[in-house]
Parts: structure tokens; C-alpha cells; sequence
């Protein structure tokens, strides 16, 4: 038996914080906190891991309020990179800003990297996106209503992790191609550099 949930629910979904809401008054009352970005997203897809992190600070009393990111939890982008992304270890701490929705599912009940296959690349889904961003605004927006309401098919827990995980080696090849892509054409580069210093 198949079974289908709306999103809303089986997990807390949290639209990320306006970052000027956060702001201290006096500089000397805030901590600095670094912030997840869609380029970083973007970046890691690419294979490239030496990008810059901004930072904002916070007002010190606001802290305890903040939705910082966590290790496999799941944020969706609003705007341009409309994807869900597993979070890695590496972003553990980040401000979510208001770009973005985080998802956290309720114990044992969604692989995350099965979610964000699903988010992804199911037919339904991949239309339902692509209705919800179609307008004449010039800025493609997914809404926080529209990630609510999405119907979520759930196979038991071992299908979901075997789709899963061939969903996370697909990625993570696409990320070890372009890498040595960029290392190769680096090589190249600096091969023909050497030639054109012989002459």
C-alpha cells in the first residue's frame, strides 16, 4: 500500500529569518554567525568548495529563537535555486535566511536524501514547481503555502533509503566529474602556459 501525506504533515517547516530582524542595536550586543547562501548550494553541485561565507550579527538576546542549520536536515530554496538540498556537516550553524524553507521530518519517517530526489526529479513534483513559478514577475518565487501542500508519496523506510542513497552517489559523482574536470583543464592551462614561456 502506497501511502501520501501532505508535507505539512510529517514535518516542521520553517521559512528562514529576514536577517535585519536579527540585527543588534548596539554592535557591541551582537555575535557573529555565518549564513547559508544559494551560491554555496550551487557552488557544491559544481564541485567547488572554496567559496567565501558571509557572516551578520546577531542580536546576542535572538540567538535562542534562531533556525540554524543542521547536519541532513533539508532546506528548499525560494528563489533561483528552486531544489532541496540535504545539508552537510560543513553548514552546521548557519543562519537560514528568508530564501529559503527548512524541513525537519518527524523521527524514522523520511530518508532526506529520499525527499530531496523527490522534491527534485518526480515528474508531479517537477511540474507543480514549475506552475508555482511561472508569472510575469521577473523573480521566480516558490511560496512557503505551495511546499506545504505538496502531497509526499512514503514507501517504507528501506525503499525510501535505497532510493536515497542512489540518489546521493549519483550527486556525489556528478561533484567527483566536475572536479576533475577543473583539475584537468588547471593541468592543461598550465601545460600550454609553460610552452608559450619556452618561446
Amino acid at each position: 500500500m502506497r501511502l501520501e501525506f501532505l508535507l505539512e504533515q510529517i514535518s516542521q517547516i520553517t521559512h528562514g529569518v529576514v536577517l535585519n530582524r536579527i540585527k543588534p542595536k548596539i554592535l557591541s550586543e551582537g555575535a557573529e554567525y555565518p549564513i547559508l547562501t544559494i551560491s554555496q548550494l550551487i557552488d557544491e553541485e559544481n564541485g567547488v568548495w572554496d567559496y567565501e561565507v558571509p557572516t551578520a550579527l546577531v542580536d546576542k538576546k535572538k540567538v535562542k529563537n534562531l533556525n540554524l542549520a543542521k547536519e541532513h536536515s533539508i532546506v528548499i530554496g525560494l528563489t533561483s535555486f528552486h531544489r532541496a538540498a540535504v545539508l552537510e556537516k560543513q553548514h552546521e550553524g548557519k543562519i537560514i535566511p528568508s530564501n529559503f524553507v527548512s524541513i525537519e521530518f518527524q523521527n524514522g519517517i523520511m530518508d532526506p536524501y529520499y525527499f530531496a530526489w523527490y522534491f527534485n526529479e518526480h515528474p508531479e513534483i517537477k511540474r507543480q514547481r514549475m506552475i508555482a513559478i511561472q508569472g510575469n514577475s521577473s523573480v521566480k518565487v516558490l511560496s512557503v503555502h505551495m511546499i506545504r501542500q505538496l502531497m509526499i508519496e512514503c514507501p517504507n523506510l528501506s525503499t525510501q533509503m535505497s532510493i536515497g542513497k542512489l540518489y546521493y552517489y549519483q550527486k556525489r559523482k556528478k561533484v567527483l566529474l566536475m572536479e576533475k574536470m577543473r583539475l584537468e583543464e588547471a593541468v592543461l592551462t598550465e601545460e600550454m602556459m609553460h610552452h608559450l614561456e619556452k618561446l
